[in-house]
């Protein structure tokens, strides 16, 4: 919190007593984290982080009603998470399950809500071969069946949570060649999975997911009508950015807050003389950046819950300019405590490989740049056509200019 108190003023949209709930889930963080296994036994780890969200879930920290303020709050909880580890970026909300509570038929959405509410998660299966952000481009099928309902197959890569997940939000191409989204619980028999071991982000299960004939009910299983996954999945990913950029930047955080008690304590008993100026500058610097970028993660999720037509483009952009921020920070305040942010069981040096990782979850950085400005471009040309040159006469000054 002594990063976020600074900010109370920036978040009008939180009362004094959701800001007391932000603190609360910080503090309960704080605890939980100290009973983490090593990075390195990942099956105990990955059981740990789902059994966390479970226990955090039923103390009842969830954000304040209203749409800006719950997104607000989410901005702030997700930094307090990855304050401590960027594996936490699942910790609290409803994750990618929200494209269920806001988009599906209101009884799947009501049946997938307690399941959420008891800390169940749920993954994405959208990616394929081809890469993640062209959508369009998709392969995965379904073919109708006799008695109406459809059957999906197909491959989908780089599927995070994919064997803690309770069930997954698939994106495929539907019998009329159209984008559609459904939900497909977890057990399903046709489901394949393939575990691949990641660089850094190794705290959920990460692969490929395989659909063998996964059968998928038009009238109940969809997230979105048929038709409408494309608008389904920039919805959502409008308002999963910030969230996951916050998370980030929470890790740069709490590798500074590291690197700054670090050097007090050598200057106090005696180890270090002073600290550089050089390294006065990184502090100094790196804090002002992550500090800049997180509410620049917390405006972009207001214009999400908002419904604001720039919400998609600020959370593309918003995304890759904070995690190129928090990873440069890491980067740049690692050598500061020497050796010892360099050791393999350092949480330095395993939040620089986790922000290595993020640099190409949820979208490539330079991807998610570039699509950025080519929305600025067409945004441009298109204020352009819509407001035509008026002709003004030339007057005798002008001439003589």
């Amino acid at each position: 919190m002594t990063w976020l108190e600074p900010l109370r003023s920036s978040v009008p949209e939180l009362e004094a007593r959701a800001w007391d709930s932000v603190r609360r889930l910080a503090d309960e963080l704080a605890g939980l984290v100290a009973s983490a296994p090593p990075a390195g036994d990942r099956a105990a780890r990955s059981r740990w982080l789902l059994g966390l969200r479970r226990r955090l879930a039923q103390h009842g920290h969830r954000p304040p009603a209203g749409p800006v303020a719950a997104a607000v709050w989410q901005t702030l909880a997700q930094f307090c998470a990855g304050f401590h580890d960027l594996d936490l970026r699942d910790a609290t909300g409803p994750g990618h399950g929200a494209m269920i509570l806001t988009d599906a038929d209101e009884a799947t959405a009501q049946s997938w809500r307690g399941r959420l509410h008891r800390g169940e998660l749920v993954g994405i299966a959208a990616t394929e071969r081809h890469g993640g952000s062209r959508i369009q481009e998709i392969t995965t099928r379904a073919r109708l069946r006799r008695d109406g309902r459809w059957l999906v197959s197909g491959e989908k890569c780089w599927v995070s949570r994919l064997m803690e997940s309770a069930g997954f939000v698939v994106f495929f191409r539907d019998p009329d060649n159209r984008i559609s989204a459904a939900v497909v619980d977890a057990a399903d028999r046709g489901l394949e999975r393939e575990v691949i071991e990641p660089f850094g982000l190794d705290g959920w299960a990460w692969g490929v997911l395989r659909l063998h004939e996964v059968p998928v009910g038009p009238a109940a299983d969809l997230v979105g009508p048929a038709g409408t996954g494309l608008d389904v999945f920039r919805r959502h990913f409008a308002r999963f950015r910030p969230l996951v950029t916050a998370t980030a930047l929470g890790t740069a955080a709490g590798v500074h807050t590291l690197v700054v008690d670090a050097l007090a304590a050598r200057c106090r008993v005696g180890v270090l003389p002073r600290v550089r100026d050089n390294a006065m500058i990184t502090l100094g610097r790196t804090h002002a950046e992550i500090t800049a970028s997180l509410l620049a993660a917390i405006t972009a999720s207001r214009l999400a819950a908002a419904g604001h037509r720039h919400a998609y483009l600020a959370a593309r952009i918003g995304k890759a300019a904070g995690v190129d921020t928090a990873h440069r920070a890491v980067t740049d305040l690692a050598p500061l405590v020497g050796a010892c942010g360099f050791q393999q069981a350092s949480p330095i040096a395993k939040a620089r490989a986790d922000l290595t990782g993020l640099l190409y979850a949820d979208g490539i950085h330079d991807s998610l740049y570039r699509s950025g400005g080519i929305s600025l471009l067409h945004r441009s040309a298109a204020s352009a056509v819509a407001q035509p040159q008026t002709h003004h006469p030339r007057t005798k000054t002008d001439t003589a200019a």
